[in-house]
């Protein structure tokens, strides 16, 4: 009876593959070459297979424990351009091959909806329920640490007088990439509305811990006529 139990119980595998990956089930197990398939983007695509293809390399240690490359240890990928090119529909294709490939603890997430998040941990409503607030801390927490993050949306956010989104954006891509965790992005914001969005220091910044690929006039979607 236990047995029985035990079995029908079970969590199919390739569902408890996605459990907290924050991927949406339209988009899990994507591959990149499905969204090759796509058409449009080639040069994009072509970074993001060699992202994946150089990853154990990218990621690799010596026997102290050491970076093997520490120029691009925890290096990850800025996909720029406007919407439709297919930055989000990439950038969740890269987390599944890894995942997939790897075994990687992959998560993404709306920028916006992280920021919400902390918002939310720091000043909780009184009328809260307890379990919210642990959804809330275990998102956040994913968001921060796992092995490779997609931040959707960057620019997206709501921004306010403390600035306490941009200061969030650039404490935690300064946290994973000093702990090794590649961090990609996406973003709508052209050059001028990004350099006046964010500090010098977060752009400077985002050159050193991303490599930037800028999606633009052509899409992944075919002209449905």
């Amino acid at each position: 009876m236990g047995d029985i139990l035990m079995i029908t119980t079970r969590m199919d595998p390739e569902r408890a593959r996605w459990v907290g990956s924050g991927i949406p089930p339209r988009l899990r197990g994507i591959t990149l070459d499905a969204v090759e398939a796509l058409g449009g983007q080639a040069k994009a695509v072509k970074k993001a297979r060699h992202f994946v293809e150089g990853f154990r390399s990218q990621q690799s240690k010596n026997w102290r424990g050491f970076p093997t490359n520490p120029n691009i240890y925890g290096q990850g990928l800025l996909f720029a351009g406007p919407p439709g090119t297919g930055k989000t529909t990439l950038a969740t294709a890269i987390l599944c091959e890894l995942r997939c490939r790897y075994g990687v603890a992959v998560y993404s997430t709306r920028y916006a909806d992280h920021v919400d998040r902390k918002r939310k941990l720091i000043r909780p409503d009184h009328n809260v329920e307890p379990e919210e607030l642990s959804r809330w801390q275990y998102s956040v927490e994913r968001a921060e640490w796992a092995g490779v993050v997609l931040l959707d949306g960057v620019g997206d956010e709501r921004t306010t007088d403390s600035r306490f989104a941009e200061d969030t954006l650039e404490q935690m891509l300064r946290q994973r990439y000093d702990q090794g965790l590649p961090t990609l992005l996406t973003t709508n914001l052209a050059g001028d509305d990004w350099s006046q969005r964010y500090s010098r220091a977060l752009r400077s910044f985002m050159d050193q811990c991303t490599r930037r690929q800028i999606l633009v006039g052509e899409s992944f979607r075919r002209d449905a006529s």
